[in-house]
């Protein structure tokens, strides 16, 4: 017994220096210990941090405390998967997967160990968290720092997401299918599911035996409570405008008790059965299926073989474009951009088969509301994920140094990485686009602005980042409000979906874009005199 210990500890802690050291980890705990401050508006702006029938709550450790850790574990369950899911991947790659699989050390002892890893990184991350938004007891409190109670909020809520997203980043990483760009998209739908099902379910009173312990997020914990002890789901959190006239509320936060801690209880341990299926799966980094060529693999996967059966499509999609490469000929650096976005299509063949697609469903369209607001959405959402690994894939594959002895490609990397996705974009959502225009040719300069937006962030993020998830999980979480908002909200409008953008928004996008990829080409100049 002691020796598995000693193994599941070796596991544990080399796992955690390794994302500790990481120069992108202390950029995401930096950006995180801001949000407090962002979270936290002053009374004196007419705007509280928790909002109970248009009364305010004093900012009191249970006030802040419960806010912040309902924050914690938003972030947690979005960022967080994204964060750690890379366990596995990061073994392989630095072939310390095979030395630990000439070891005694069992499949199961070496995936008990990286799900213990993925829960000390972010119960670290979350203690950090938890010190910063403290503080803010210290900078904008109404009462005294009670460290007891600000600490209760935290572990009645965060345990069970913790749980969860530590499992179930093993259990993608071990699924064939799941580990590709499409887990990571799926994920984000699926923590949506989980969150907004068990939250709705406590809400409306249905699956009152069951719901509470699905529970993920403490949504529906929060709203069963307010309902029970305050007699109200009217409930605001995060910068809301309150009535001075109705004076003060002192909010008790979460409370304790058996009928609320067990289901919380439950809820963490339930994801740990997520570890039985990840251990089915789990390679043990055998060379035969950790090293297969790429033909093999996406022969045994359905989303390979969808790939191989609309290659003869791309070959059409990739022949055209090759037509239209020869005649810039006088042009190197846009044969070089439109010479990549071919070879984005040619590498994800299914690409051609999503285009035809979305034409198809643009030109069925006779209702311009329709086409912008519901099939346009859709599309982005499409390109997105299409594009999103264009600026990170040199470097994850270890080609950077090939690409920079092309000449001026080195220097222009950024602006090479832009013009290659925004042609992608502009030829994923061209007949869309120019649907949107003939019907109502208003949009034009909204869906532009919104296609540059896009191109522009995907690539500043995954220049800065060097990882597609980075920009997934960003413009899925954005877009997912945006269509969520459906257009009360003009700043959200980015891409004149729904046609309440006005001038000053979309030049803000516009700023955005340009902004991003400056600070793109910073990060990029900073490394080529660091690396080369």
């Amino acid at each position: 017994m002691s020796e598995r210990l000693h193994r599941l500890y070796a596991v544990v802690r080399a796992d955690f220096f390794i994302r500790l050291r990481r120069p992108s980890t202390a950029v995401v705990f930096v950006l995180l210990s801001i949000l407090p401050y962002l979270w936290i508006p002053a009374p004196s702006t007419g705007r509280a941090l928790i909002v109970i029938e248009d009364q305010r709550a004093l900012y009191t450790s249970a006030t802040i405390g419960m806010a912040t850790a309902l924050l914690a574990t938003i972030f947690i369950g979005l960022a967080g998967f994204y964060v750690i899911s890379n366990a596995l991947r990061r073994d392989v790659l630095t072939r310390c997967g095979y030395v630990v699989a000439s070891t005694t050390m069992r499949g199961s002892e070496y995936i008990v160990g990286k799900f213990a890893g993925n829960v000390v990184f972010l119960t670290v991350f979350t203690l950090g968290f938890m010190a910063t938004a403290m503080a803010m007891v210290l900078v904008r409190g109404e009462g005294p720092l009670q460290p007891f109670v600000f600490a209760g909020q935290y572990l009645l809520l965060l345990p069970p997401v913790i749980s969860f997203v530590s499992a179930i980043a093993i259990l993608f990483e071990c699924t064939p299918v799941l580990r590709s760009k499409f887990g990571d998209v799926l994920y984000f739908f699926v923590w949506v599911s989980v969150v907004g099902g068990a939250t709705a379910a406590m809400e409306q009173g249905l699956g009152q035996n069951w719901a509470n312990y699905f529970d993920l997020s403490g949504m529906g914990l929060l709203l069963a409570q307010m309902k029970g002890y305050y007699h109200t789901t009217s409930l605001s959190i995060g910068a809301t405008n309150f009535d001075a006239a109705k004076g003060t509320l002192d909010f008790q936060g979460l409370r304790f008790g058996v009928e609320w801690v067990f289901p919380r209880i439950v809820a963490t341990l339930l994801p740990l059965s997520f570890l039985a299926v990840a251990r089915v799966f789990f390679h043990r980094f055998d060379p035969a299926r950790v090293r297969a060529v790429p033909d093999e693999k996406s022969r045994r996967s359905w989303l390979g073989r969808l790939n191989l059966m609309s290659k003869p499509i791309a070959r059409l999609f990739v022949r055209a474009g090759n037509a239209l490469v020869s005649v810039t000929s006088g042009a190197s650096f846009v044969r070089s951009a439109a010479t990549d976005a071919i070879a984005t299509i040619a590498a994800f063949p299914f690409t051609s088969i999503a285009m035809i697609g979305f034409a198809i469903a643009a030109i069925a369209q006779s209702n311009p509301k329709t086409l912008l607001g519901g099939v346009m959405p859709i599309a982005f959402a499409g390109c997105a994920i299409v594009i999103a690994d264009i600026a990170s894939r040199e470097k994850r594959a270890a080609t950077s140094a090939l690409v920079f002895a092309t000449p001026g490609l080195r220097t222009k990397f950024v602006w090479w990485k832009f013009a290659s996705s925004l042609l992608v974009a502009l030829a994923f959502l061209g007949v869309p686009l120019l649907r949107a225009i003939t019907m109502q040719p208003s949009s034009v300069i909204a869906l532009l602005t919104g296609i540059v937006f896009l191109t522009a962030a995907s690539t500043a993020l995954g220049i800065i980042s060097s990882n597609p998830k980075t920009f997934i999980v960003g413009f899925l979480t954005f877009w997912y409000i945006a269509i969520q908002d459906k257009g009360h909200t003009p700043s959200l409008d980015f891409a004149g979906w729904f046609s309440v953008a006005t001038p000053v928004v979309l030049a803000g996008y516009a700023a955005a874009g340009l902004a991003l990829l400056i600070v793109a080409e910073v990060v990029h100049r900073a490394e080529l005199r660091r690396r080369w």
